[in-house]
């Protein structure tokens, strides 16, 4: 039960964390992705795919934001997509995390840092190659999603 209320409590104030201020108008959002985004969305599809040739991934327990709802705010979503994709820490995706933050103008929210004093009790872990692979496999999803949303602010624009 805790557990649960935790989930929740996140769910909540996630994007209240991940607010930005940004001006941009979709128009330039879709701009800045032809310019910028695409082409590091295509190597990093490629990059993961090669990493992942011949496994495959489970389904995810927590699913990428995405832009299903009819009043996506595109650029919040962006946003949320870049922060879980740069926060996995992985050599393949921190261009592209970088790349969709300058491209909507807006930043990850920093990490609090951590006391020094206080010692980091981290595990060993048992198979560091599941762990990547796993994180790939995230790294997957989210990309799916954010080139899901970039197809709909496109198509939402020719229909404007």
């Amino acid at each position: 039960m805790p557990l649960l209320c935790i989930s929740l409590l996140v769910l909540v104030l996630l994007p209240l964390s991940l607010s930005c201020d940004s001006q941009n108008l979709p128009i330039e959002v879709q701009q800045n992705f032809l310019a910028l985004v695409r082409t590091h969305m295509d190597n990093t599809r490629e990059n993961i795919t090669d990493k992942l040739q011949n496994l495959s991934c489970l389904e995810l327990k927590h699913k990428p934001p995405n832009c299903t709802t009819e009043k996506a705010d595109f650029v919040e979503t962006f946003l949320i997509q870049a922060c879980e994709m740069q926060n996995l820490r992985l050599q393949q995706t921190k261009n592209l995390a970088r790349f969709v933050q300058m491209s909507i103008d807006c930043p990850c929210p920093k990490k609090p840092t951590k006391d020094p004093s206080v010692k980091s009790h981290k595990r060993m872990a048992r198979n560091p190659g599941k762990k990547q692979i796993k994180k790939l496999c995230k790294a997957k999803a989210i990309l799916s999603c954010m080139t899901l949303c970039y197809e709909k602010l496109n198509t939402l624009l020719m229909d404007a």
